[in-house]
């Protein structure tokens, strides 16, 4: 009983992990499109806006 709840505990933190990466991963796809594509995105994080940001 106690190594089911185990493996579904193991099973459940990993699908939560999975769900918080894409959301992450949408959320850095989101934000590269709003300044531009990646390379304006990563000039902006560069820049002094993005670290004060």
């Amino acid at each position: 009983m106690v190594k089911e709840q185990k493996a579904e505990t193991e099973e459940n933190s990993a699908v939560k992990m999975q769900r918080l990466a894409e959301e992450k991963r949408f959320r850095l796809k989101e934000a590269m499109a709003q300044r531009g594509g990646g390379e304006a995105f990563l000039h902006w994080l560069r820049s002094n806006e993005g670290k004060q940001t």
